[in-house]
């Protein structure tokens, strides 16, 4: 099957298959993240925003507009 047939079927999904699809992709890679904070540790990272957000310190925002923005940056 070529990437692209396997793109199309892909999309046919429903968003939560896709979701877990693309958590085996990112686990089969090797290497590290290339999302990854500057000391490579987005584990840390996650949890020092997720006390940001109950502390206080920093703002949530709702899942719609977090999607919009996403889609806007994404540029779809």
């Amino acid at each position: 099957m070529q990437l692209a047939e396997l793109g199309t079927e892909v999309l046919k999904l429903n968003e939560e298959d896709r979701s877990d699809l693309l958590g085996i992709i990112l686990d089969s890679l090797s290497g590290p993240d290339p999302h990854d904070s500057p000391d490579g540790d987005s584990l840390s990272e996650a949890i020092q925003r997720g006390n940001e957000l109950k502390s206080g310190v920093v703002e949530g925002i709702p899942e719609e507009e977090f999607m919009n923005e996403l889609r806007t940056l994404r540029g779809k």
